[in-house]
């Protein structure tokens, strides 16, 4: 394993999830805009889309990304719920994040 990386999008308010790439159908691509993220998913059921639209003003993007031989790294993003879009005809959401909080999660276990 070189480096593994997976993406989920959350509801902030409650913590449920809405989007996982190790267990759902669906694939995603990151960038860097600006001072920005822009995620872009595809494959989504419209049921998925529906939830993430309808709460896109309270959603967080997460990306893990674990390297050989280093700790998991969680990064946490912020969305910027009126830059959520969904494009039906070639169904793909579109997600912009405007901020980034990276950490190593294991920093924080208690002993």
């Amino acid at each position: 394993m070189t480096q593994q990386e997976w993406f989920m999008v959350k509801h902030a308010v409650t913590g449920r999830g809405l989007v996982n790439s190790k267990t759902d159908s669906m694939s995603y691509r990151y960038q860097r805009e600006g001072t920005g993220f822009v995620f872009i998913v595809t494959g989504l059921e419209q049921q998925v889309v529906d939830s993430i639209m309808e709460l896109r003003q309270e959603l967080n993007v997460f990306r893990f990304v674990q390297r050989k031989d280093q700790p998991l790294v969680k990064h946490w993003y912020y969305v910027q719920g009126d830059r959520v879009q969904y494009d039906g005809e070639r169904h793909t959401l579109t997600i912009y994040a405007e901020s980034e909080i990276r950490y190593v999660p294991e920093d924080y276990f208690a002993d």
